[in-house]
């Protein structure tokens, strides 16, 4: 009877042991290996379809973790096995769960961007290259895939006006595809809470309601003016008269900046505006909320026509002969008695 007691005794005494151990071992192979217990910190990219053991191999060849079946049994054990993509901070002193714990809970680091309200898709993309948020050629190959923008429910040439200008926050190397899904769902609600299916013509759908939204966006530099411009195209399109907007001209020449030329003016693009009649395939630019509003609540006016000032603001025209004596005196200089009775 003693002999057992004895044995008893001696296998608990071995299974506690073994439990120790394996705690300590499990600490140990758990723990930072840095020797160094400042707060340091590092980046650590979780690249887009990459694996747990990928992420474990980068994390040991950073110096983050121990070993990379460690990493990989504890994904396995705690049920982590799906990393998501973003760009992370880590500080190194963390220990493989807490690594494991921020990899798979999403809360990558961000950066803040502003798409200002009349950027275009050309401008929009170098500004979320230069934001480290995704490269520049692959989103607007995105903009432009007829596949993906169907996915979207986009039915335009491209996403084009579609993307609602605000600021926003990305973690940086996004999938240009989750940017633009965004943006254009951004544009949908703000669309949807201006109650668009319902204010906008019978003879609209939403590529022209987004087309006549980026012109008013484009044209107006004073957003006082922004009804009244609207109420101008509104005006010519009742009348089947061509738009006969510049900006549609810089965005068929893809000519940005600098004044427009007259051999601009005879592009035979379809976005060009002063060559052709009705609706370009798709808008010019990202219109923003007040644009938008302006599009669907045209003023109630005659005006027929329009020519800048030269101050940011604009005279308007009911006739022709009107709107050239205001063209002679404010884009000519000329001296022909014009008064203006606007200002």
């Amino acid at each position: 009877m003693k002999k057992l007691r004895k044995i008893i005794l001696l296998l608990f005494i071995f299974g506690i042991t073994m439990t120790l151990a394996s705690t300590a071992i499990f600490v140990f192979m758990n723990s930072a290996p840095m020797s160094d217990r400042s707060a340091q910190t590092t980046e650590f990219m979780v690249q887009q379809g990459s694996t747990v053991r990928m992420n474990a191999a980068e994390l040991k060849r950073s110096g983050l973790i121990r070993n990379t079946d460690f990493f990989v049994a504890l994904s396995y054990l705690f049920k982590k096995q799906k990393l998501l993509t973003g760009n992370y901070t880590i500080e190194k002193t963390n220990t493989n769960l807490e690594i494991l714990d921020k990899l798979s809970s999403g809360s990558v680091i961000t950066v803040w961007v502003t798409i200002p309200e009349g950027f275009n898709l050309f401008s929009i993309a170098p500004r979320l290259e230069q934001e480290g948020i995704c490269e520049k050629e692959r989103f607007l190959y995105y903009a432009f895939d007829q596949d993906f923008l169907e996915s979207l429910g986009i039915n335009a040439p491209s996403a084009e006006g579609y993307l609602f200008p605000d600021t926003y926050s990305f973690a940086p190397g996004s999938d240009p595809r989750d940017v633009i899904k965004h943006l254009h769902n951004r544009m949908i609600l703000e669309l949807e809470s201006l109650d668009y299916e319902k204010k906008m013509l019978p003879s609209f759908n939403l590529n022209k309601l987004l087309f006549l939204s980026s012109i008013i966006e484009a044209e107006a530099q004073i957003k006082s003016e922004q009804r009244r411009i609207s109420s101008v195209f509104h005006n010519r399109i009742k009348r089947n008269m061509r738009f006969d907007s510049d900006p549609t001209v810089r965005y068929a020449v893809k000519k940005f900046s600098g004044r427009i030329r007259y051999r601009d003016l005879e592009s035979p693009s379809p976005y060009n505006t002063y060559r052709r009649t009705g609706f370009p395939p798709g808008p010019i630019a990202s219109p923003g909320r007040g644009a938008l509003y302006a599009a669907l609540n045209p003023e109630d006016s005659d005006y027929l026509y329009f020519v800048a000032r030269n101050d940011g603001s604009h005279y308007f025209s009911k006739t022709l002969s009107q709107h050239n004596r205001a063209v002679e005196y404010y884009q000519k200089n000329m001296s022909n008695g014009f008064i203006d009775d606007q200002l």
